[in-house]
């Protein structure tokens, strides 16, 4: 069948954004070019700058993607087991199995990251990037509480924001020294964290499931 104009921009685009994943992860983003990206993906330079700006715009596109794919991954780990903390245990574990899995590609996220909080016309564009992790965290830390009943001792956006960060900061630790980090370290500091920031709502029974 053939495809149409929009079916055939959209292929385009997902077979940059897969040659962009692999000449980043080799090259790392400075290193990257947009000669070799296109190269990779069988196009023209001519056919990259049609379906983006340029390099960032490109990487930009390539963050999405990967940030919805964890993000995914991740919600549908959690999705139906029984308590908070087997939640929290059970996301952590997974967040654990990217940082092995992916290694290079966080370290991409680190290093776009550390570019972009240099340049003012990069910032917000990689924040909002960023920020739909903590949308995701937000929405499943609510689900949890509304689910189990409790009652949240800050705002789930605060929560997430917290959250975000001990899963970055434990993912550069474990990639700078992996025998340091032990797997099972996020999980056991998210659950105390969670107990910690929840409690059962008045009148709940403190021993349902996730109290």
């Amino acid at each position: 069948m053939r495809l149409t104009r929009e079916q055939s921009k959209a292929q385009t685009k997902e077979r940059l954004i897969s040659a962009a994943r692999t000449v980043f992860a080799r090259r790392g983003f400075h290193g990257a070019s947009v000669e070799e990206i296109a190269a990779e993906a069988g196009f023209s330079t001519g056919a990259l700058y049609s379906n983006f700006d340029g390099k960032e715009a490109l990487f930009l596109a390539l963050m999405d993607h990967e940030i919805d794919a964890y993000s995914q991954e991740v919600a549908s780990a959690v999705d139906g087991l029984s308590s908070v903390a087997e939640r929290a245990r059970d996301g952590a574990r997974h967040w654990m199995e990217i940082v092995e899995r992916e290694p290079e590609m966080l370290m991409l996220f680190v290093e776009f990251w550390a570019y972009a909080a240099r340049d003012a016309g990069a910032r917000d564009r990689v924040a909002a990037s960023f920020a739909k992790v903590r949308e995701v965290l937000t929405r499943l830390i609510s689900d949890g509480a509304r689910e189990f009943n409790l009652q949240l001792e800050m705002p789930a956006e605060h929560l997430a924001i917290a959250i975000d960060a001990l899963a970055d900061g434990i993912a550069r630790q474990k990639l700078a020294d992996p025998s340091a980090v032990p797997d099972d370290l996020m999980g056991r500091v998210l659950s105390l964290l969670l107990s910690g920031a929840a409690r059962p709502a008045s009148g709940s029974d403190s021993s349902a499931p996730g109290a």
